[in-house]
């Protein structure tokens, strides 16, 4: 707990600090510290998400005390998992197994590497050479990805292909040496012992016109409750930074919320505070027309994370990430430690989503004399 709080300190300095001393639409000092101390009195937890979300601004009026403080959120989701095993989420075979075994679409591992040694799925061990020679043979039209078992935020990932029988990353060709260096000695490799590679992922030509060097994935964000019932916090569709094989905004890529009725794009695209804390215009950023794009297959997609929501009981608040190929979603992962940060904002607060009503309800004082100052 003092770890985390401190690195969000730090944070909170070094980044949304940053933002607030550029903002140029700030209300006046005095109006701040009252709003503050009245979204304190509120929460009963520092106000964090004053600076977080911007509420400082003009524009927003009694909307601030739609905002949670997010460690208020992370209670309210780590005490809806708390019977769950999170082995289930954090191994990516497992994950995938189960998903497959649900009749739901997802990755496609194809074999597992330590050091020094690679095996197919079937636990058999394989040469380098022959590892290469079996991917060739695969004819993959957009290669293959290196990435941890249990990972998560775009570390250690790689995207590889074969040409003529050689493996190639960036046009490098790896020999074993190279290949295991690359894996286990960068890009913070080095924090893993088992990775997995599964076959690259062809995405939908409207994901693409994002950016086509990403797979660009739906984030998600369910939550069930006691009778069963999965609910939709909010989506949001995440998308990488020009060049980038990841989607993931910790290393500067966007995310633009998403209608969880429609499937519109409901706002700009919106970076971390490390990379500026900017919305950005999609259709001068992307050259997408906002009111004319539609996600494809979205009811195909909100059905899959339904089933999938439900197949992972008992965990109730889950962060999934869907991939939309050329005939349909494939469900890529789920977390219980998600950054909720950044769906909050996009969601315009999460006092009436069901992550949230869950904390509320264990606080009935707190949630009238919330409501009540939102009248």
């Amino acid at each position: 707990m003092i770890t985390r709080n401190y690195k969000r300190f730090k944070r909170m300095l070094t980044e949304d600090f940053q933002v607030y001393l550029k903002a140029s639409d700030k209300k006046p000092i005095p109006q701040q510290v009252s709003e503050i101390y009245q979204l304190y009195t509120l929460y009963g937890y520092l106000p964090y998400q004053y600076l977080k979300h911007s509420l400082y601004l003009r524009r927003f009026g009694k909307e601030i005390y739609r905002y949670f403080p997010t460690e208020l959120l992370h209670i309210a989701r780590d005490t809806a998992n708390a019977a769950a095993d999170p082995t289930i989420v954090e191994d990516k075979l497992l994950f995938e197994t189960t998903i497959r075994a649900a009749g739901l679409g997802t990755t496609n591992t194809l074999f597992r590497l330590r050091r020094d040694a690679i095996s197919d799925m079937a636990g058999k061990p394989v040469s380098h050479d022959d590892f290469v020679r079996a991917i060739d043979a695969m004819d993959l039209p957009d290669g293959i990805i290196v990435k941890p078992l249990t990972g998560g935020s775009g570390s250690a990932v790689f995207k590889l292909r074969t040409r003529d029988g050689r493996l190639l990353h960036k046009d490098e060709v790896l020999d074993q040496a190279r290949f295991n260096h690359l894996v286990f000695n960068t890009n913070n490799g080095f924090h893993w012992t088992d990775f997995i590679v599964q076959e690259t992922i062809d995405q939908h030509p409207e994901l693409s016109r994002f950016n086509p060097t990403s797979v660009n994935t739906v984030r998600i964000d369910t939550f069930v409750d006691a009778a069963g019932t999965v609910h939709f916090n909010t989506a949001a569709l995440k998308v990488g930074m020009p060049g980038s094989i990841i989607d993931n905004s910790g290393i500067g890529g966007y995310m633009i919320a998403v209608d969880i009725e429609t499937g519109r794009l409901m706002t700009g695209a919106k970076r971390e505070p490390k990379y500026g804390g900017q919305y950005y215009d999609i259709r001068s950023t992307f050259g997408i027309d906002p009111a004319t794009f539609t996600m494809p297959f979205w009811r195909d997609v909100r059905e899959a994370v339904q089933r999938a929501a439900q197949t992972l009981a008992p965990f109730r608040s889950l962060g999934w990430d869907i991939a939309i190929t050329p005939s349909g979603p494939l469900i890529i992962e789920a977390n219980a430690d998600y950054g909720i940060e950044v769906l909050q904002e996009l969601a315009g607060g999460y006092v009436d989503k069901a992550l949230g009503q869950s904390y509320l309800d264990r606080h009935p004082a707190r949630k009238e004399r919330i409501l009540e100052a939102l009248q």
